[in-house]
């Protein structure tokens, strides 16, 4: 991570912001990408109107989301987490927390064979080899890979750090494109030829 990631100069910048804030003894990179986690996404409450009113909101909504690592349980950080806002809500005050979507942790070993064969299709699709690095995200559909199927899982990205990921400004750079279905043609012939490396020492074996 450190010879990958980007630096705390970097990230304060690329957020225009002088210092940073979160769990001590760990880099920026580090509390963005592989450290738990909790996100105000969104606030709402009161008069939202232009110029100044003399009110008291009755009702106010925060949206959040957690970030886990491995080891984590969603029920036990969401049991965690209603407890805290339950003994913190003053006696005059009715508070509800609705959990709208949970998954499990997951990571993905960067060693695995998949991810070699993933590797060396970059270096066939974009004429360079990858660089890995750690990025938090939400797909739930992996720890149940894992888990259920028992079977390793490949994440495999084609944007650009400037691409603005779900931002109203979203782009993808065009020759990324082509070059990224390339790259996923590599990625199955280089499966394909572990399986049927595979299949040839199971052969011999027997």
């Amino acid at each position: 991570m450190a010879q990958s990631g980007r630096s705390d100069g970097q990230i304060l910048r690329d957020a225009t912001v002088e210092s940073g804030w979160g769990e001590q003894g760990y880099t920026l990179y580090e509390r963005t990408t592989i450290r738990p986690a909790l996100t105000v996404n969104g606030i709402t409450g009161g008069y939202q109107g232009s110029g100044g009113k003399g009110i008291i909101p009755a009702r106010a909504l925060a949206k959040l989301s957690f970030r886990l690592v491995q080891d984590q349980d969603p029920r036990e950080v969401d049991r965690l987490f209603r407890n805290y806002i339950a003994r913190i809500t003053p006696p005059s005050v009715r508070s509800l927390v609705r959990t709208i979507s949970s998954a499990k942790p997951a990571s993905i070993n960067p060693g695995d064979p998949m991810m070699l064969a993933a590797a060396h299709a970059y270096r066939n699709g974009f004429g360079a080899a990858p660089v890995f690095l750690r990025s938090g995200g939400t797909i739930p559909v992996v720890s149940i890979f894992q888990e259920t199927l028992k079977v390793p899982t490949v994440l495999m990205g084609f944007a650009l750090p400037d691409d603005r990921i779900h931002a109203p400004n979203e782009k993808f750079h065009l020759p990324n494109f082509s070059k990224g279905i390339a790259t996923c043609i590599w990625f199955l012939e280089a499966v394909s030829n572990q399986g049927s490396r595979k299949l040839e020492q199971r052969s011999l074996a027997s």
